[in-house]
């Protein structure tokens, strides 16, 4: 494996951790707009740290890139966060896979560079796999108010997919050629700056502690914070979106098998799932799994 998509393969593995502390907050009644506010900010105060201890940025004429990315980044967080306040961790989070094949796509049209048909074939298997998973077959509750969650769920999730994975292929087309460690500080500077317009809907730490959610919404925050910056610190200095994201998907096997194990403990949804579901998703792993070793081993 090309060492650069073990950063990819971290991110996927943390961001399922994260999601699962943050889920726990929001079901303990934490606006879904304070996750977002807490790993961007996070993001903004630690390579701002990053740029302070350099003593460099990107050049100014650079900043507008630089922003458009900051932008959708932030789009893509509110929507993630959004997905998990109305969805599972292992509803939401297969869906989000579907970002494999949104990012060969737009590389393609946006770049001009050419997808290997190998890159494109892993794409449309791991696509198969995350509809696997998905099926559900309705699990434990039926009605109208869950099949317009899910729904809902599966709206949010998609728009995330979409707005970060314009995102990544931006990040490779204006980000490559400049030094990481120069822009990610403006990018995430600008992403920290807009996401001060959640704070009338952030809850204030004392709200935190009354509904004993201070761990999960903390420890969730700095994990999605982690994960992104492996995500984003890959792109910009390695490009290859592709199939850096073949690999993130693994996020989806992560999110069923992680969320299975820890359903008692966290007392989540998942417990309740049926032998059939299991069976499915983890048909569905296979072939994720099947993906990115055709992915990985496609040379760059």
């Amino acid at each position: 494996m090309p060492y650069h998509l073990l950063f990819p393969l971290f991110s996927s593995v943390v961001f399922v951790f994260g999601m699962m502390l943050v889920k726990q907050a929001i079901d303990k009644g934490v606006s879904p707009w304070t996750g977002t506010f807490l790993g961007n900010a996070w993001l903004a105060i630690v390579w701002a740290l990053v740029a302070v201890v350099r003593g460099e940025v990107i050049p100014a004429s650079a900043w507008g890139h630089a922003a458009i990315i900051g932008v959708l980044f932030v789009l893509g967080q509110v929507f993630t966060y959004l997905a998990f306040q109305y969805g599972d961790v292992s509803v939401a989070t297969p869906i989000f896979g579907v970002k494999v094949l949104m990012v060969a796509g737009l590389v393609s049209v946006l770049t001009g560079d050419a997808v290997p048909i190998e890159v494109w074939a892993a794409g449309a298997m791991a696509t198969v796999g995350i509809v696997l998973i998905q099926w559900s077959g309705g699990g434990a509750k039926r009605g109208s108010e869950t099949h317009r969650r899910l729904w809902l769920t599966v709206a949010l999730a998609l728009s995330s997919a979409f707005c970060l994975s314009l995102f990544d292929v931006c990040v490779q087309k204006w980000a490559a050629d400049l030094d990481s460690y120069a822009f990610l500080p403006v990018m995430f500077g600008v992403a920290g700056v807009l996401s001060l317009m959640f704070l009338p809907r952030v809850d204030p730490p004392k709200r935190w502690r009354e509904l004993k959610a201070t761990r999960w919404i903390l420890g969730g925050t700095i994990l999605m914070a982690l994960q992104a910056t492996s995500m984003c610190f890959s792109l910009a200095e390695f490009g290859d979106a592709a199939r850096i994201n073949i690999v993130y998907a693994l996020r989806g096997l992560w999110g069923v098998l992680l969320a299975w194990m820890f359903a008692r403990q966290l007392q989540t949804n998942e417990a309740s799932l049926a032998v059939q579901t299991m069976l499915r998703r983890l048909a569905g792993a296979v072939l994720l799994t099947i993906a990115v070793l055709m992915a990985v081993s496609v040379r760059s």
